[in-house]
């Protein structure tokens, strides 16, 4: 990451946590204004893409280890969107997300909470433009996978069939991004324009 991003990226983690903490302190009339314009939760884990847990072998033979991935406790994840009217059309967006977390045989996802920030602005009677970024502030999450062994007792990935040497040099283990573990705490944008029309 470059340095211009990696201070862009610290300067609008500052920003979230301070409009956080003002609007959320007792008291504040901030506090009273917010708006809860989106909510929804499931009983799935959306923190990061576990295994499928089957593969090709190098032989092109299917294996299939699904149960090492079966969770073992109830899983819960939810996301919002709220939002705080200021004036001259201006609303404040703060996008919001939990994640229980997840438990298997050999894949763990530490629970995960995030915050974003964002903005909409009315153009006109009938048009809005909205720009957000959500998780920009990202706390927990963390992946932990353990390895399968064969009749050798060789370690191997029981997610992709790599060695288990070859899987942890890999980029997407240590970043834990691509294949089956990539998390999805990840910063993304999200840009609307909308145009009511009327007759």
């Amino acid at each position: 990451m470059t340095s211009w991003a990696s201070s862009l990226k610290t300067r609008l983690r500052a920003a979230v946590w301070s409009l956080a903490l003002l609007c959320l302190l007792p008291g504040s009339s901030f506090a009273q204004d917010w708006q809860l314009l989106q909510l929804s939760a499931r009983s799935q884990h959306q923190g990061s893409k576990v295994w499928s847990g089957r593969f090709h072998g190098l032989n092109g033979t299917v294996y299939n280890a699904t149960e090492f991935y079966q969770p073992t406790r109830p899983q819960f994840s939810a996301s919002g969107l709220l939002a705080l009217p200021r004036s001259r059309g201006l609303t404040w967006l703060v996008p919001i997300s939990v994640d229980a977390g997840y438990s298997a045989k050999l894949y763990q996802a530490r629970p995960l909470a995030s915050l974003g920030f964002g903005a909409a602005v009315r153009l006109g009677p009938h048009s809005l433009v909205s720009f957000r970024v959500d998780n920009i502030l990202v706390a927990g999450g963390k992946v932990s996978e353990q390895p399968c062994f064969d009749s050798f007792r060789r370690r191997f990935h029981c997610g992709s069939g790599l060695a288990w040497t070859e899987f942890e040099t890999t980029r997407s283990a240590k970043r834990k991004s691509g294949g089956g573990a990539g998390q999805l705490g990840e910063p993304s944008l999200h840009a609307k324009w909308v145009h009511k029309f009327s007759f």
